[in-house]
């Protein structure tokens, strides 16, 4: 490469930071250097965190910033003593606060990290989204049954397509509206996502269930039909025609607002808060919670006969231990899902693309259900 090229890159790079430094004020630019250090995916979610906190710095007749460690201490306190409606992660509220102290250029003077251990305590009292209870074909009838409105209805399905896909919700709302290929008896989802081992690319085929349970709407919304069924085809072809004209497939791309109409808040009611009311023994245990979907995938297929092992690469665990962890609750409970083949390993499987390059073999050709020994 030519000097004269190179020297030119290095001049003109010279000159952006020279106009940068000129057009930015110190304080300005630490202030964006200090926004970075929180994904902008847990900014959306802090920013509807932190309402409160601000609420109850005026009523004390105090700047909540810069805050305290006392500050945080005593209202992580009333957050950790809220009953009925209270927050389901009160550890990321005391996170968006911490967040916003740093973005606004304040440095918490901590020296023995209570502020830390005070963030894992109250993890570890809220409920573990690996414990809850399987979502399956009985509960989803239940959950359709209380639907009313078109974002309720929207959020039933996305529910649903995480349970066909054994998609964590992050997952679930990346995959592009042009990257799902539907016709009458099949559905492709393709969706990428980062690993340690780079960029990968992911897909898995369906194909219609003739004998599909009914999902009934009492009162379908909207452009919505009385009747769905318990199918991926159909559920796939449902979130592509609402999302005509849209980017992402999701009706709710947006975490917070997504786990906001399933459990409900302050000013919403949540369509998995019927099963939770008649299920959950105490606050700190929600049974059924939005990883519940992901997890009723899981024991439906293991109780339909799917291979293990093919659950796993479905599923992209790393190991076998989730699987295992979740079929405990298909053998301690046999009638917490019902069996429904609704994946077929045997046709059109399951790969992945790492660095443009085909890895195939993934998945043994084991029968499915498999042969009785």
């Amino acid at each position: 490469m030519p000097a004269s090229a190179t020297g030119g890159r290095s001049t003109s790079r010279r000159q952006a930071l020279k106009r940068a430094i000129e057009d930015v004020a110190p304080d300005d630019a630490r202030s964006r250097m200090r926004g970075l250090y929180t994904a902008a995916s847990s900014k959306r979610v802090y920013r509807s965190n932190t309402g409160t906190y601000r609420e109850w710095c005026e009523g004390e007749g105090v700047q909540p910033y810069p805050t305290t460690v006392r500050r945080l201490e005593i209202f992580g306190g009333y957050l950790s003593s809220m009953e009925g409606d209270g927050y389901r992660a009160p550890h990321n509220v005391i996170n968006a606060i911490v967040a916003e102290n740093i973005a606004g250029g304040w440095v918490l003077d901590d020296p023995a990290g209570d502020v830390r251990r005070m963030i894992r305590a109250l993890k570890k009292a809220s409920p573990d989204p690996e414990s809850g209870e399987p979502l399956g074909a009985a509960q989803f009838r239940k959950v359709f049954g209380f639907v009313r409105t078109v974002g309720e209805y929207g959020a039933a399905l996305q529910l649903l397509g995480e349970h066909f896909t054994l998609l964590r919700s992050s997952s679930m709302q990346s995959i592009l509206t042009d990257m799902v290929q539907v016709s009458k008896d099949k559905v492709r989802v393709e969706w990428g996502m980062s690993k340690s081992k780079g960029t990968c690319s992911r897909h898995l085929t369906f194909e219609k269930i003739e004998l599909a349970p009914p999902l009934l709407l009492p009162e379908a919304p909207d452009g919505a039909p009385q009747a769905i069924r318990y199918c991926p085809v159909e559920v796939f072809t449902l979130l592509k025609r609402m999302a005509q004209g849209k980017r992402l497939l999701c009706p709710f791309p947006i975490y917070a607002s997504f786990r906001d109409a399933l459990l409900g808040n302050s000013r919403t009611r949540g369509i998995l808060q019927p099963l939770n009311r008649g299920h959950a023994p105490a606050r700190s245990r929600v049974p059924f919670l939005t990883h519940s979907a992901r997890i009723g995938g899981c024991c439906t297929l293991l109780k339909a006969g799917m291979d293990p092992v093919q659950v796993q690469k479905m599923g992209d665990w790393a190991s076998g231990d989730m699987v295992t962890h979740y079929g405990e609750k298909v053998l301690r409970d046999p009638d917490c899902v019902e069996a429904v083949r609704f994946y077929n390993p045997t046709s059109l499987a399951h790969m992945y693309t790492a660095r443009n390059q085909a890895v195939s073999g993934l998945l043994p050709t084991v029968p499915f259900p498999p042969p009785a020994t």
